[in-house]
């Protein structure tokens, strides 16, 4: 078998090689990281892409960049995006005349209409701040306000997606706008035409539109041939780890973005806890977090607890330790109905049919997800080979539930009805659980429930279960792996740690392990225990200390063969009696 028990090295992100590998630097700013977009090569390439040949009429002049619509990653943008455009003109100006409004060059940055910057940003627009306005106070002459699309011309503007697809008229202007190179004024009240007739503005200008896969998603529905035509980029938020240098590069990018909110310098040392809470935050070892907001949080955060001038371990200790209490109240509050036993979960007995599964529960609102152990239950009985899964007959499952079910349906089927028909029916139930539930991170404990029930086996509840499974009865991997270990280790350790707790998990989920240290150091003193399986019969050993199948002794496979022996006998003999009742009773009625 290919059980393996995790030590505490094995459970946690390797932080050591980032404070001891030689190819660490001392000088975390000695690289030169000048801007964001250093880290993102297909942003890079499109951007260079939308801002050469500026002129041509051809070219495309919208990129849809997926990426958060912060003002900081905004900021960050727009200093990116600066080195690569071309000396601009200095725009326009218009020149009023008694009753007559002309359109000239401008001579200088002061006239009314002169460009102020290559590349400007909005997260918010409105008609008057993106097109500018035509203002006639009462006995006044008429005033002309510049909008973004003037102060930017023949640059580059870097808009907010969902403020623009709230407002589909100002959209549609803008599109047509830039893609007509014509800047036309025009009345925001259809009833108040324009005073006096104004001369249009030739318009250069090229748009990247900022937003999420949902904004997108909106956009490409409402105009599918602008999106398709357009240029698309994604800012990627996570960096893949392969060698140490990435380390070194990311280290680099966080103290950028520290630089760049004025914050304190962070300390080399620092860097091992804020790479643990790192990957935590991406749920995987393996990669490490490019969002601006989450590093911002962070380092705004951490910046509070300062004492010797830089943001060092324990700054960044407290920091998460404050996070952690304010965001705590709801945890708190579920792990109380495990402790007075108004959920029941049991860590210390032997049971047949019953086992510990681990689910989470994400609150609409609540910042993080909590790690819940759940009571499954099975039982046995005589009948045509049915699984009845309660929660799908009550309708408190969702489909991928439903489909988890069937798939562990499916492997007892292949695996014990062999030339006939299981004579047998099972119930299987979530206990205690009374809202819809979906995944299928229960089906291994599900299986693992109806085996011990058909084998008439106990299974250890110092074990809890989290696991998909396939129709072969490999174990797939599933989300919140953290969570559900510390869900389950809360409860453990109010009741008792006994050294024999533990989860035993998929072994494709030892890459996602990124533990409290509440639990490190239970394991580092054999107080609770972390076991990677890949195949159920490996799971069912853990918990019942019967190997599912062994052609040498007792075995699981042959409890339940012979089981079904025995009421497969015990079936034959009621057909039979059942059969010469009939045809007694049917001579009796012929005579």
């Amino acid at each position: 078998m290919a059980i393996k028990q995790l030590n505490s090295q094995e459970v946690q992100p390797d932080i050591n090689y980032i404070l001891n590998n030689n190819d660490i630097k001392t000088d975390l700013f000695s690289e030169g990281l000048t801007n964001v977009l250093s880290w993102q090569p297909r942003v890079a390439a499109a951007v260079s892409l939308l801002c050469k040949n500026s002129n041509t009429h051809y070219r495309s002049r919208f990129m849809l960049l997926k990426a958060s619509e912060s003002e900081l990653f905004f900021d960050l943008l727009k200093q990116s995006v600066k080195p690569s455009l071309t000396a601009t003109t200095l725009g326009y100006s218009y020149y009023f005349s008694e009753n007559k409004i002309t359109l000239t060059q401008a001579k200088s940055k002061q006239d009314n209409f002169a460009v102020q910057d290559d590349c400007l940003t909005a997260t918010v627009v409105d008609i008057e701040k993106l097109f500018g306005c035509v203002r006639q106070p009462e006995n006044s002459p008429i005033k002309l306000q510049a909008g973004l699309v003037h102060q930017a011309n023949g640059g580059v503007l870097i808009l907010g997606l969902r403020s623009l697809l709230a407002q589909p008229i100002i959209w549609t202007k803008l599109k047509q706008m830039v893609m007509s190179q014509t800047f036309e004024w025009f009345s925001a009240d259809d009833s108040h035409p324009l005073p006096l007739l104004i001369p249009a503005m030739p318009l250069d200008l090229r748009i990247i539109l900022v937003g999420d896969r949902l904004s997108l998603a909106e956009l490409q529905e409402f105009e599918p041939e602008f999106y398709s035509s357009s240029i698309y980029a994604e800012f990627e938020s996570e960096l893949k780890v392969t060698e140490s240098r990435q380390i070194n590069d990311w280290m680099n990018y966080l103290q950028f973005i520290s630089r760049q909110l004025a914050l304190p310098k962070i300390e080399k040392t620092a860097f091992a806890k804020i790479y643990k809470h790192a990957t935590r935050y991406t749920g995987d070892q393996y990669y490490l977090p490019l969002s601006i907001e989450w590093i911002q949080s962070l380092l705004i955060n951490s910046s509070y607890f300062v004492q010797n001038e830089n943001i060092d371990t324990l700054a960044v200790s407290k920091a998460l330790e404050q996070q952690t209490w304010r965001e705590n109240y709801l945890t708190e509050r579920f792990h109380d109905e495990f402790f007075t036993n108004q959920i029941m979960i049991d860590t210390k007995s032997q049971v047949v049919g019953q086992i510990n599964g681990l689910s989470v529960i994400e609150y609409p609102g609540y910042p993080k997800a909590i790690g819940e152990p759940t009571r499954l239950s099975c039982l046995v009985h005589f009948g045509d080979g049915e699984l009845i899964d309660i929660e799908r007959k009550t309708d408190l499952a969702g489909n991928i539930h439903s489909k988890g079910m069937m798939i562990m349906q499916a492997f007892v089927m292949s695996e014990f009805a062999i030339n006939h028909q299981l004579p047998f029916s099972t119930s299987l139930v979530f206990e205690q659980s009374y809202s819809e539930i979906d995944g299928d991170s229960a089906s291994l404990a599900g299986l693992c429930a109806l085996i011990s029930a058909l084998s008439n086996q106990p299974i250890d509840q110092q074990l809890a279960v989290t696991g998909s499974v396939d129709q072969f009865g490999h174990v797939q991997s599933i989300g919140g792996v953290n969570e559900k270990i510390e869900g389950f280790f809360a409860v453990c350790q109010h009741q008792g740690l006994t050294g024999q707790q533990g989860v035993i998990i998929p072994a494709s989920n030892q890459r996602h392990l990124s533990l409290s240290d509440e639990v490190i150091e239970a394991i580092n003193n054999d107080k609770f225990s972390i076991w990677a399986v890949e195949h159920v019969a490996e799971a069912l050993y853990l918990l019942t200390g019967i190997p599912f199948k062994d052609e040498n002794k007792i075995s699981l496979y042959k409890l339940i063969h012979a089981r079904m022996q025995s009421m497969l006998v015990q079936d034959r003999k009621h057909d039979g009696w059942l059969s010469r009742w009939k045809k007694i009773a049917k001579s009796n009625n012929t005579q």
